[in-house]
Formats: structure tokens, C-alpha cells, sequence
């Protein structure tokens, strides 16, 4: 499908360079995906003004911090005057975008990006993180023209916040699969492998904690983030952490360390405590790993709880001690993951701008 004339303005609190985690990698890869097919894209941001473009796609940035943007409806909805659709995503520009559609009275499509539901509380405690649910919460409850989830068990959350079956749609994002396969020779006893930001929600002390339990076996964690300090004096000796800088997170792993980590990994762990997909799982079952995550996508290996240590414990021994299942789980890993392609994701996040424009969204009515 191609939609030439297509006009859609994308809002999000940050935009590549400006980088914090997946969040900006989701919402830049759907802007690049409409570009490709056609549609005409502006992205609306925070950060530098003088920076007007990134990758090809036209960019306005706000010279404010990302918390102000919810106070930005006016601003958003002067930019998408003449827009067809807004596509947001959560957090920072949801609601002002919602408001701008109002105003104006065109479609708004929310990108789940993440949803931490009662996570929050753990995340930022009792007080500060009831008042973080209920924002969420709150957010999620705006009439959106749609909203669109990552996973089954991302929209089920949703569901259970209240939000109308017939606004949600599940869409799985994809991963740039040409940078992630296995290794031809791949070590038999390769260190289990994180990579991903150093925060709480990722469960990176559960990694602690199961690796001080399992000290015949490395680990090696490869990430950034505000609890790199903290976690490099935790950590026992069987524990390597690398930082990984930002820019060779962007754009799925960039050309740098991340792919040839996976690729030499044979089990890739991620405990967290919150997780609307993680794509950095496809990512390792792309690359041939076999899986111990609380994250409940379809993959081999271990479905873990989280915070349940001696699952984790478990799981790791048992894969660790099997090299012939190990093999067995990276083949079907791999043949998992290649489903997962943003050009699909693309195709049927214009199969729901159609459904909500009410219209064939094609070359020839674009150009009538």
C-alpha cells in the first residue's frame, strides 16, 4: 500500500539523537516506515530547534524538557492544521495531542510504547508510584481514535484499565532483522547475556542475585543508565558489565557491539518487572539465544516470574547443563523472530488509519 498523499504529524516526548531506550526506537521506526510508503511525515519533539531533520524525516523540536510537552496542545495542534492524522505515544505527548485532535477535529492514534501498570509502586514507591499509575491510567482512558498495543498481554493490561475493546488494536513492531543471526561457532559455554537500560524495572538485581547463586556460570551485562554505579559495586565476580553508549543503541543495536553480543550468547536473560514487549527478546532470538525472561511472548526456553529468583536459578542451571536443547531452542528462536518485521508493522498500522479515515488510502484517490 502505498499513501502518497497521506499526511500524518508525529508527536513524541524525545526524538532521535535525543535517546532514552526503546520507546524512541518504536516511534522512529513507525515514522520511517510511513515515509517508505509514501505518507507525508512531520515529527513534533522536544530538544534542539536548530535541529530540523533526522534520517530524512523533518523534524520541530520544542526547546523544553519533556515534562512540559503535556502542556503543549496549543503548539501541537497549530503544527497539524493540516495534517489528516496525529500519531502519538505515551507518555509526554498523549494527552496534548489527544486535546489538539479535539480541537481540530482529526483522528489521534496512540502508540503503546510502554505500561507499567502496578510496577510503578516498586519503580517509584508507595506514594510517588500510586500517583504514577494513576497518570497512566488516566492517559489511557482518553477516547483515542485508537490505540495501538505491541502484544496480547500489553492490550490485555490495557483492557483491564478500562479502556473500550473497540479503540484497541494489537500490532507487534518488528526488529531489523538483517543485523541480528547467529554465530557460525558459537562458544558451548558463552556467558548468559542482558543488554538493555540499567533501571530497576529491567530486573537487573534479579540478574545479580541469580548469578550470585550460579557462580560457576558468567554472565555479562551490556547497557546504560542511572543504576550503572550501583549495580558495577553489586555485582560478584562472575558478573562483567559493560557500558554500551547510546548511539550504538539507536537505530536496533547500530553496527557496534550489541549484534556480535547476542549473536555470541547462548542464553539471553531478562527478569523485568514491566514490559509492554521487548524487543530486545526478538532481537536475542533472532540471534540464535535461547530465552529466560518474565516477558510472555512465544519463544524457547524459560518463562520466569518476576522477582522469583530461584526460577531464574533454576531455569539458567538447566539450560546451561543442556547444550544439545540449547541448539534446539536457537533454531526455532530464529525461525520465531523472522515474523517480526516492521514492514508488517507498517502495513497494518495503515490498515487502521484506513479503518479510522474511513477511506481507501491509495496512490491514485491521493493524487485525484
Amino acid at each position: 500500500m502505498t499513501v502518497s498523499g497521506l499526511r500524518v504529524l508525529v508527536t513524541h516526548e524525545r526524538f532521535f539523537p535525543d535517546f532514552a531506550g526503546g520507546c524512541e526506537y518504536g516511534v522512529y521506526s513507525l515514522a520511517r516506515g510511513l515515509e517508505s510508503r509514501g505518507a507525508q511525515v512531520r515529527v513534533l519533539t522536544t530538544g534542539n530547534p536548530e535541529q530540523k531533520e533526522y534520517g530524512g524525516l523533518k523534524t520541530l523540536r520544542m526547546p523544553m524538557h519533556r515534562y512540559r510537552m503535556n502542556l503543549a496542545a496549543s503548539r501541537i495542534a497549530e503544527q497539524a492544521r493540516d495534517a489528516d492524522l496525529i500519531q502519538t505515544a505515551n507518555y509526554h505527548a498523549a494527552l496534548p495531542s489527544f486535546l489538539a485532535g479535539r480541537r481540530l477535529n482529526i483522528p489521534v492514534v496512540l502508540l503503546v510504547t510502554a505500561l507499567c501498570g502496578d510496577a510503578w509502586l516498586e519503580m517509584r514507591g508507595p506514594v510517588a508510584g500510586r500517583a504514577y499509575s494513576a497518570w497512566e491510567r488516566f492517559l489511557m482512558r482518553r477516547p483515542f481514535s485508537r490505540i495501538v498495543f505491541p502484544s496480547d498481554h500489553a492490550l490485555q493490561l490495557g483492557l483491564d484499565m478500562g479502556i473500550r475493546r473497540d479503540r484497541c488494536v494489537m500490532i507487534p513492531p518488528g526488529i531489523e532483522l538483517q543485523k541480528f543471526c547467529p554465530a557460525l561457532n558459537r562458544a558451548p559455554r558463552a556467558p548468559v547475556l542482558f543488554v538493555g537500560k540499567f533501571e530497576r524495572r529491567k530486573g537487573i538485581y534479579d540478574i545479580l542475585e541469580t548469578a550470585r547463586a550460579l557462580p560457576e556460570i558468567p554472565f555479562r551485562m551490556l547497557g546504560w543508565g542511572p543504576e550503572e554505579q550501583n549495580l558495577r559495586q553489586a555485582a560478584p565476580p562472575n558478573v562483567a558489565i559493560e557500558t554500551v553508549p547510546q548511539g550504538d543503541v539507536m537505530e536496533a543495536g547500530g553496527e557496534a557491539q550489541l549484534p556480535p553480543a547476542f549473536a555470541g550468547a547462548s542464553i539471553f536473560f531478562l527478569p523485568s518487572r514491566a514490559e509492554s514487549f521487548g524487543l530486545v527478546v526478538v532481537e536475542a532470538m533472532a540471534s540464535g539465544c535461547a530465552i529466560v525472561s518474565s516477558v510472555p511472548l512465544d519463544y524457547e526456553g524459560a518463562h520466569v516470574r518476576p522477582g522469583d529468583i530461584a526460577s531464574m536459578v533454576h531455569a539458567i542451571r538447566r539450560l546451561w547443563q543442556d547444550p544439545q536443547q540449547l541448539a534446539r531452542m536457537s533454531q526455532r528462536n530464529v525461525e520465531t523472530a523472522s515474523r517480526y518485521s516492521w514492514d508488517r508493522f507498517t502495513s497494518e498500522l495503515l490498515d487502521t488509519y484506513q479503518q479510522i479515515l474511513g477511506r481507501q488510502l491509495s496512490r491514485e484517490e491521493c493524487h485525484a
